[in-house]
């Protein structure tokens, strides 16, 4: 009797598994083919061309391998699921982020942070370059990442550098030229609120806390100057990059929120030919990807005429300062932004924009974790 409640189990466990599988390949095969992940914010991969030739080359396999993980079906509800399984048996790091909670109660996904101070040191070396060329004052916000703030909330023996110690190693070896403003203090009392919940980058009210900390240290705004913070929108169910990366049925979306002066004159995506005259790109905020409607993404070089008094600045940055520049558009006339892993010097090098746009001040606005790994501060040379 024993042996037959085995058998029949056996039997039920087979049926189960030869159901799945071929359900999966049926629906793999009549439901359409997606071009685009918003969860992965890619473009995915499509039926390979069936070819002798690309059969002979191993093409037609890898496209094949591709195509299956990429076309899975119910795939975002699957990788979901295996999120919550794996955070139910324990396990807090997943695909390069940790998961813990806040103070709330609520999910927070922490982006493992590796230091490489060879790296550092080689991009703080291009950029005290550049202050030797320029005549013009230069200064550099740094910002930390979250982790910064959650090495004590990270699971017992988790591989994360303190954050900290690197904006420290920047100041240290930053030229003189360069007026340093690390803001690990600035943004430390309340970062729940300064950085996203499922996103790499600073919240608004961080970015806003930032901008003008920094005016104010270094005498460009007085001592009893403010920086509007209060949004004139918000926008709700924002999951970010790092949400992507372990989703969870249990994750709590975050809120974006937009500025009050985020209308200019006018703004130049300039390798684009592409004008307007707001820094939001509101097509995003319909989209999963919602960080991206500050200035549309990342640029080569975006030039903004604020239509205001003040100094003409360029600000060399990454994806932070997309949030933070509605911040600053009521203290220049003009800024010019440039981003280094899509500039090239295809017409000049920044000295030379420098000259040519007769900018005033440089503001190097990045956080800590590019600085860490980017390797395209070789183009300021």
């Amino acid at each position: 009797m024993e042996n037959k409640h085995r058998r029949a189990a056996d039997i039920v466990m087979i049926a189960v598994f030869v159901i799945i599988i071929f359900g999966f390949a049926l629906a793999l095969i009549i439901k359409s083919d997606r071009d685009f992940s918003e969860m992965e914010n890619r473009n995915l991969a499509q039926k390979p061309e069936l070819s002798w030739s690309s059969i002979k080359s191993g093409d037609f396999s890898d496209g094949l391998e591709s195509y299956i993980s990429d076309q899975l079906f119910a795939k975002d509800a699957l990788v979901t699921l295996k999120t919550d399984f794996d955070r139910l048996l324990g396990k807090s790091y997943q695909n390069g982020v940790y998961l813990i909670k806040d103070s709330d109660g609520r999910l927070r996904y922490v982006q493992k942070y590796t230091e490489d101070r060879e790296q550092i040191r080689e991009n703080a070396e291009c950029l005290n370059d550049l202050a030797d060329k320029l005549s013009i004052p230069v200064d550099m916000i740094l910002v930390p990442n979250v982790s910064a703030y959650t090495l004590d909330k990270l699971p017992a023996g988790a591989d994360c550098n303190d954050q900290k110690k690197s904006v420290e190693y920047v100041g240290s070896i930053l030229s003189d030229k360069i007026g340093f403003y690390p803001m690990t203090e600035t943004l430390a009392a309340s970062y729940e609120q300064n950085y996203y919940l499922t996103d790499h980058h600073w919240t608004s009210w961080g970015a806003a806390l930032a901008a003008e900390d920094y005016l104010r240290r270094s005498g460009q705004l007085a001592a009893d100057g403010a920086v509007n913070k209060e949004p004139s929108e918000t926008v709700k169910d924002f999951y970010g990059t790092l949400y992507s990366k372990a989703p969870s049925a249990f994750a709590d979306p975050d809120v974006l929120e937009i500025g009050s002066s985020c209308g200019v004159a006018e703004i130049e995506w300039v390798a684009e030919g592409k004008s307007g005259d707001n820094l939001i790109e509101r097509s995003f905020l319909e989209k999963k990807d919602k960080y991206a409607a500050f200035l549309g993404g990342n640029f080569a070089q975006v030039r903004i005429r604020t239509g205001r008094e003040g100094e003409k600045v360029l600000i060399l940055k990454d994806s932070y300062a997309n949030a933070a520049v509605q911040y600053l558009t009521e203290q220049y006339s003009e800024i010019t932004m440039i981003d280094l892993r899509y500039y090239r010097m295809q017409e000049r090098s920044v000295s030379e924009l420098c000259e040519d746009y007769g900018v005033d001040r440089v503001i190097m606005l990045y956080n800590m974790d590019f600085i860490n790994e980017d390797r395209n501060f070789v183009w300021l040379s």
